[in-house]
């Protein structure tokens, strides 16, 4: 079965979407662990949105591509604390980087049944 050259960059184009999204989620993770922006309940979610996040991406993408993303997002927010700029416009982006993980991961996790959900309430 032949792909077209079509459905080829559509699935390019995915890739690259998720890998950009991805390292959203990444450099605002680097600088709320540089700037720590969220408390800590708020910072456990995030690593757990970003871990779901990977766990789908590596089924995805290429380690390599995903290692790069980690790799700029980590190098883009190297500076010290006093020259990272920790301030309202940082704060601002942590958390929409923050809610941007959590909306990504609840797109990625099975949504539990209503009697579940009623159970839980």
């Amino acid at each position: 079965m032949s792909v077209s050259a079509q459905e080829l960059s559509a699935r390019q184009q995915r890739e690259a979407d998720a890998l950009k999204r991805f390292g959203e989620v990444m450099g605002g993770m680097a600088r709320n662990e540089q700037c720590k922006v969220l408390d800590e309940a708020r910072s456990k979610q995030y690593s757990d949105d970003v871990a779901t996040i990977t766990r789908k991406l590596e089924r995805q993408v290429s380690g390599e591509k995903l290692l790069g993303v980690v790799i700029n997002a980590s190098v883009a927010t190297a500076a010290p604390e006093q020259a990272a700029g920790c301030d309202e416009a940082t704060r601002e982006a942590v958390e929409a980087a923050s809610e941007q993980a959590r909306d990504w991961a609840n797109e990625i996790r099975p949504v539990r049944s209503r009697d579940t959900q009623r159970t839980a309430q």
